[in-house]
C-alpha cells in the first residue's frame, strides 16, 4: 500500500494502539502473562519504527508499554503500598527527559510553564476533589496511610502530585494527547487519548472503572487544552488521588463545600479578569 494511503487511513497508528488495547484487555481478563509479551513486542516495534520513520506519534506511544512493563517488573520493597508508587513512577522521568531533550515534544507543547497556574488553581483543585470522590464510589479503596500519620500523609500528597500526577499527565496529556490531536484532530485526539487512559487502568478488573477513568481522562484533557499547563493538570490529577485515597475515606462530608467553593472562586476569578481586561481595553 502506498505511503499516502497508510497516512490517510492511519494504519501506522492503528497497529500499536491495537496492541496496547489488546495487552490491557488481557490484563483486565486476568492474563498478565500473555499481556506482557504483547507490550514488549509493541515497545520493540515502536522503538525500531521510530528510527526509520519520522513520526512523533511513536515516541509518545512508546511511553505506554514502557510504563506498564516497568510497573509489572518493579519488585515490592515495602509493606505499605504508598511507598511503592515513587519506585514505579520515578524511572519514567528518564524517557520523559529524553523526549524533551530530543524535542519530540517541545516545552511549550508539554505545558512546562507556570503561566496561568494561579488562575486555574481553584478549578484544578475542585475538579480533582470531585473526580476523586466519584472514583471512590466506584472502587471503595482503603486509605493508603496508617493511623493518619502526618509523615505518611505528607508522603502521600507529594507522591501523588510530583510522581503520579506529573508522570501520568506528561505521558497522556503533554505527550500523547498533543501528538494525537496533531495527527487526527482535536476532538478525535482527545477522545482516543482518554480511551487509552481508561484502558490503562485495566488492573482493577472493573468495567465501571474503565468507563469512569475514560470520562475523567476527558475532563483532564479539556483542562489541559484550556490551560496549556502541565503543573495545573498534574495538580488536578494528584488531588484526584489524594481525594480518592485519603480525603474521602477520612471525611467526605466536607467535600461538597470545598468543591463548590473552589469552583465559585474560579468563576469569580474569570469574571473579575474579564472585567479588568474590558476596562483596560476601553
Amino acid at each position: 500500500m502506498k505511503a499516502e494511503n497508510v497516512e490517510r487511513y492511519y494504519l501506522d497508528l492503528m497497529f500499536p494502539v491495537f496492541l496496547i488495547m489488546l495487552a490491557e484487555v488481557l490484563i483486565f481478563l486476568g492474563n498478565s502473562d500473555a499481556a506482557m509479551p504483547v507490550h514488549a513486542f509493541n515497545l520493540i516495534f515502536l522503538s525500531l519504527s521510530s528510527i526509520y520513520i519520522k513520526n512523533r506519534t511513536y515516541p509518545a506511544l512508546m511511553l505506554l508499554p514502557l510504563f506498564r512493563l516497568l510497573n509489572v517488573a518493579m519488585p515490592v520493597f515495602f509493606h505499605l503500598t504508598l511507598y511503592s508508587y515513587a519506585l514505579v513512577y520515578a524511572p519514567m522521568f528518564i524517557p520523559i527527559y529524553l523526549i524533551l531533550k530530543d524535542k519530540f515534544i517541545t516545552r511549550e507543547e508539554a505545558g512546562l510553564t507556570s503561566e496561568g497556574f494561579w488562575f486555574y488553581l481553584p478549578l484544578a483543585l475542585s475538579l480533582g476533589l470531585a473526580l476523586g470522590w466519584g472514583e471512590y464510589l466506584v472502587l471503595k479503596p482503603q486509605m493508603l496511610t496508617v493511623n493518619n500519620d502526618p509523615w505518611e500523609i505528607l508522603v502521600l500528597v507529594l507522591t501523588m502530585i510530583l510522581f503520579v500526577g506529573v508522570v501520568e499527565e506528561f505521558v497522556f496529556r503533554s505527550s500523547l494527547q498533543t501528538v494525537l490531536q496533531e495527527r487526527i484532530g482535536l476532538a478525535a485526539g482527545l477522545v482516543l487519548t482518554s480511551v487509552i487512559f481508561g484502558f490503562m487502568h485495566s488492573g482493577y478488573h472493573l468495567p465501571l472503572e474503565l468507563i469512569y477513568v475514560t470520562l475523567a481522562g476527558l475532563a483532564f484533557g479539556l483542562l489541559f487544552w484550556i490551560s496549556k499547563s502541565l503543573p495545573v493538570i498534574a495538580l488536578a490529577h494528584g488531588i484526584t488521588n489524594i481525594s480518592l485515597f485519603l480525603l474521602v475515606p477520612l471525611n467526605q462530608e466536607i467535600l461538597p463545600y470545598l468543591i463548590i467553593g473552589l469552583l465559585l472562586l474560579f468563576l469569580f476569578y474569570a469574571h473579575a479578569l474579564k472585567r479588568i481586561r474590558a476596562h483596560f481595553a476601553i
